[in-house]
């Protein structure tokens, strides 16, 4: 590596597991910690060319909301000077981390102190890695991941959408296939110091961790990090980065375990086949639009949908919590302020969207993006619900049910992604 093709770089992480006993997120019904399956962290990653810096932070939890956000970030840019808008604070998504959100349909939530210490944890960890700069070499890589995923969305024959486990036993007769793609791409992001010890890793991949239990656990996004830890060393973060999994889960039969393990082995590979880091300087910048986008609203169409799910006497366990978030919905008639963050590192690119984002739309930011690696992260500096393609908004399955699991009016995600293209170009064409 010469100087000229260094930049300056931070790496830290901090630990934030909850106490036993704390409530879990994920699922629309109360589950409390009973044991620590693994420990969760927050992890930082810092760059600096000079004129601008940028942070990237990676959360082991289920989401991440405005009030965790918002005052990690004005510590971050009190003590390291960095821009709000110059900190991504993404989530893994991992439903066996603590309950953070307070909402109205759930009769439980956070503990208001892990909450605050989560924000103070975020910022500490940022202002580690910002104290302990080295001139690094930027090394990026990427490859295919086959075989962990499944769309777990499916058309029917009366054009309508499902939800279904192609895994499971039985296949309706008026299923056609997936009603979307999967995107089995690992993009990774390496830093080396002078010696080329590897000293962190970002890595991006859309699988939806959904294990439940009552265990503290990081889910296969911590699997991977603990396996890049294991070959490289215990103080070499990775920041796992969620990709646009909103209709991406894991494959039921896999284990978690083995989806981290061969998500990090897939992320080792791409890597080590980078000799080199690019010849010319990393340039930092970045990019935050805040879009004013509509709630969604109950419409009497939906009002009598959910009078006739109110009247069954055979309702499942999130049917009953769908009738819940529905009738405590509170946004009809307002309006969303929905942050599309953009930043550049190097010719590597990283977008960050604050929902449960459909594989298509990552995918369209990647074909129009004009870094030579996009990193679209997921579930990043807030939490709006689902954000399908516009034409799945309205088939049913998790792109519809408005008020439950998709917030935002059907044009938000190409919305998000027009945003996010000119962004990137703004930032490549400066």
């Amino acid at each position: 590596m010469t100087d000229s093709n260094l930049i300056r770089a931070g790496v830290a992480q901090k630990k934030i597991t909850p106490a036993l006993g704390s409530n879990l997120g994920g699922y629309p019904y109360r589950r409390v910690a009973k044991t620590v399956r693994s420990d969760l962290y927050a992890r930082a990653m810092v760059f600096d060319d000079g004129r601008k810096k940028v942070a990237v932070v990676s959360t082991d939890l289920v989401a991440v909301t405005a009030e965790i956000v918002e005052p990690a970030k004005a510590t971050i840019e009190r003590q390291c000077g960095i821009d709000p808008g110059a900190v991504m604070i993404c989530a893994t998504h991992t439903h066996t981390g603590p309950e953070i959100r307070y909402r109205r349909d759930l009769d439980f939530g956070p503990d208001p102190q892990y909450n605050a210490d989560l924000s103070r944890n975020i910022a500490a960890a940022v202002e580690e890695a910002c104290g302990a700069m080295f001139d690094a070499g930027l090394y990026l890589g990427e490859t295919e991941a086959a075989g962990y995923t499944f769309n777990k969305i499916w058309r029917t024959r009366d054009g309508n959408d499902v939800y279904h486990n192609p895994g499971g036993a039985e296949r309706p007769e008026d299923l056609l296939g997936p009603a979307g793609p999967l995107d089995t791409s690992v993009q990774v992001l390496a830093v080396r110091d002078g010696t080329k010890r590897l000293r962190g890793m970002m890595v991006n991949f859309a699988a939806h961790p959904n294990s439940k239990g009552d265990d503290i656990w990081a889910e296969w996004p911590g699997e991977t990090a603990r396996c890049i830890a294991a070959v490289y060393g215990d103080d070499v973060p990775c920041l796992v980065l969620q990709g646009t999994s909103g209709d991406n889960d894991c494959i039921k039969s896999l284990r978690r375990e083995n989806v981290g393990k061969g998500i990090a082995g897939a992320a080792m590979m791409a890597i080590e086949r980078a000799e080199n880091p690019p010849p010319n300087p990393p340039v930092v910048d970045f990019r935050c639009e805040i879009l004013p986008i509509p709630y969604c609203i109950r419409t009497p169409e939906l009002n009598a949908a959910m009078e006739a799910l109110r009247k069954r006497d055979d309702l499942k366990p999130l049917e009953r919590a769908g009738l819940r978030m529905y009738d405590t919905w509170d946004k009809d008639g307002k309006t969303a302020s929905v942050p599309v963050q953009c930043l550049r590192v190097g010719d590597a690119a990283f977008v960050a969207l604050p929902a449960e984002v459909f594989a298509a739309l990552g995918l369209e930011i990647k074909r129009y993006s004009p870094a030579k690696k996009t990193f679209v992260a997921t579930c990043a500096n807030e939490k709006f619900g689902y954000v399908p393609p516009a034409d799945q908004a309205h088939r049913g399955a998790y792109g519809e049910k408005p008020a439950q699991a998709r917030q935002l009016v059907a044009e938000a995600g190409r919305m998000m992604v027009d945003s996010a293209v000119k962004s990137l170009h703004q930032m490549w064409n400066r």
